[in-house]
């Protein structure tokens, strides 16, 4: 039976859940009233255990994608279809979706929900946060095209501001260009595995076929000590991911709002780490390019959300995590660069902020002790 959430505006909020003040959350229902009363009512025992149960609710209740959209539905590959085709179709639904996001941002809102981590906070169960934000520069490569713009525009740009991104790789559908690839891991950034041949099955198969799928995966991740997955489109189940626990380190493919792509309502509603078993989480926590072009919005636009997004999630104590793809009908044209670019300045210019790769963020949230503010004096760069 699902649990009803109702949206609340978190006002008078004790001094461990502060940064909230003014945020509209969605919780469940038998907690709303309490955010109508003084910070002080959040310190009733039996209170804040309620509140616990919720954080962890809210936090899986849309993470996974048990339903297959249309696009893996197909008994052939939708990459078949022409790039520009595909994207036309795309943004003609997504402009149409614009207008709706009542309908696919009941939970997680759009852009950016952080009702998990308020929660989590309001109930003092201790939990990953950061005095000073990570941020993680990301990349879905999944075509020759995207290689090449990642190695001619975007790791130079990187690079100029003292960063390092993480490149998720589709390891299956296409000629790889390996020497590239080695020379992306020699100037310091990051390989991920990006699913098997993007054609969105592998989350739906047999088990068996779906293990056949991620050992060939792995095995182009063992070339480059990859140890991170994002999953093709963000699709992504508790079977795909229990999968990936003895394959991964890591996976990158929950966002904290997923907006209208690729199935609407689906999130994780935290912009903080998470453990699924002995996997770690990294939430990808603004939105993302494509989603964003789909939908209509231009690249100044586009830039003034994710610098406003970002400035919520530094006060949340959360990871500021951006996926970008670098072929040109994404952010591989000099609009969306320009924008990229700005942004990714801006970030280096504020001392708010700094650079990780999404391998050494985990690194650095293994050796936390969340008991102790200890962690909040370290360096995860």
């Amino acid at each position: 039976m699902s649990i009803e959430l109702m949206k609340v505006c978190a006002r008078d909020m004790p001094a461990r859940a502060a940064w909230a003040a003014g945020l509209t959350v969605r919780v469940p229902a038998a907690l709303a009233p309490w955010f109508e009363q003084p910070a002080a009512a959040w310190d009733d025992r039996d209170l804040r255990d309620e509140a616990r149960k919720a954080a962890e609710h809210l936090r899986l209740r849309a993470a996974f994608t048990d339903i297959p959209p249309a696009s893996s539905r197909l008994p052939v590959s939708y990459r078949a279809v022409p790039g520009p085709v595909r994207r036309l179709i795309a943004g003609a639904i997504g402009r149409w979706q614009r207008g709706r996001a009542e309908t696919w941002s009941k939970f997680p809102g759009w852009p950016l929900d952080l009702s998990s981590d308020l929660v989590a906070d309001v109930s003092g169960v201790p939990t990953i946060k950061f005095e000073r934000t990570p941020v993680l520069l990301t990349h879905d490569i999944d075509s020759a095209e995207g290689l090449e713009n990642l190695q001619r525009w975007f790791l130079p740009a990187e690079e100029a501001i003292g960063a390092r991104s993480t490149s998720y790789v589709v390891p299956c559908a296409w000629p790889l260009d390996h020497g590239l690839l080695a020379e992306t891991v020699a100037r310091g950034h990051e390989i991920g595995v990006h699913g098997y041949d993007h054609a969105n099955k592998t989350p739906f198969v047999t088990p068996h076929e779906r293990r056949q799928r991620l050992d060939a995966g792995r095995a182009f991740g063992d070339r480059y000590g990859a140890t991170g997955y994002r999953a093709p489109s963000l699709l992504r189940t508790a079977a795909l991911i229990a999968d990936l626990g003895p394959r991964y380190r890591y996976d990158a493919s929950i966002p904290t709002s997923g907006g209208a792509f690729p199935v609407p309502n689906n999130g994780c509603a935290s912009a903080r780490p998470w453990q699924i078993g002995d996997l770690w989480e990294v939430p990808l926590t603004l939105p993302r390019d494509g989603s964003l072009r789909f939908l209509g919005y231009d690249p100044q636009a586009i830039g003034k959300l994710w610098r406003d997004t970002a400035i919520t999630i530094a006060r949340s104590g959360g990871i500021v995590s951006l996926l970008t793809h670098c072929e040109s009908g994404f952010s591989g044209n000099p609009a969306m660069l320009g924008a990229y670019r700005s942004f990714i300045e801006w970030l280096a210019s504020d001392a708010r902020f700094e650079f990780t790769r999404s391998d050494r963020l985990v690194s650095y949230v293994e050796r936390m002790d969340i008991t102790s503010g200890a962690h909040h004096q370290q360096s995860h760069g």
